[in-house]
């Protein structure tokens, strides 16, 4: 199922085992399973998650529909790797398809756009340590690359900071960046969103939906610094290790959820005039 959407067994691998690992410290927003089995189910195109023969709805109480089986039966994993209680905030994929569906904040797809692009200027790579020679020098040999391959991959030129500074963004750089985005559907964009904030970071967010990155590999450049400090100062094993998962899990969940709406899209354009109309 995984394989259709090109996600690695890295990616998949959180996706199924960070709601037993987080469970162990969050015991909160949490309520009994009341629910043996999952399922799912195709209606009108479409297809939705059960939960012993109940489709699963959103917050709003519409039944939860998505574009694809594979992201329906991912979501399925979700709920099914629940144990006795279920911890809400380790289900990314169930809310992002909810916020996609029920849009509580009435958003379009330039407004996730706009975010984006104001979003850059403030992204991680592109501030450089300027006090720490040792930690610069780390910054550029992990952060450089991506940044060449941002930069050839859109064709734009992109400043790095220089002292406190916010460096520019080019209106060309804003207009390309647009274009692309744009080319996504909302439940893509929101899912975006989602990943783009868990790494503080739209270059690094762009380098795992173009598949450059795998999610952990993103994670640790974006907590380059922290990771730095943590081997000068130490670090407490557990906690670390608990937020990196986390934030892993964030971005492996919205990958899948853009990789499934790419997949649809594609499909879609495929098929024949007869299937479009089945």
């Amino acid at each position: 199922m995984f394989k259709m959407l090109g996600l690695s067994t890295k990616v998949t691998g959180f996706l199924k085992s960070t709601c037993v690992r987080c469970s162990r410290y969050q015991n909160y927003a949490t309520r009994k399973r009341f629910y043996r089995g999952t399922g799912v189910i195709q209606s009108d195109n479409k297809w939705e998650v059960t939960l012993d023969h109940r489709r699963l709805k959103t917050p709003i109480g519409k039944p939860l529909t998505v574009n694809s089986e594979p992201l329906a039966r991912a979501i399925a994993v979700e709920w099914d790797a629940q144990r006795e209680h279920i911890t809400l905030p380790t289900m990314h994929l169930t809310a992002l398809c909810s916020t996609a569906q029920d849009n509580p904040g009435k958003l379009n797809k330039h407004d996730i756009t706009i975010h984006f692009l104001e979003y850059l200027a403030t992204d991680t790579l592109l501030y450089f340590s300027q006090e720490q020679e040792e930690l610069r020098l780390l910054q550029e040999k992990k952060w450089g690359p991506v940044l060449e391959w941002f930069q050839k991959r859109f064709n734009v030129v992109q400043e790095v900071s220089k002292g406190l500074d916010v460096p520019p963004v080019a209106a060309e750089t804003r207009a390309v960046l647009a274009r692309y985005f744009l080319s996504y559907d909302f439940p893509a964009l929101n899912a975006m969103s989602f990943g783009m904030d868990a790494l503080k970071s739209p270059i690094l967010m762009l380098a795992c939906v173009e598949r450059l990155l795998e999610p952990k590999e993103a994670v640790l450049l974006a907590r380059l610094e922290e990771e730095y400090q943590l081997l000068q100062w130490g670090r407490v094993p557990w906690a670390h290790e608990l937020n990196q998962a986390e934030l892993t899990s964030r971005v492996a969940a919205s990958l899948l959820v853009i990789h499934s709406s790419v997949e649809n899209h594609t499909a879609k354009a495929k098929a024949s005039p007869q299937e479009q109309a089945q």
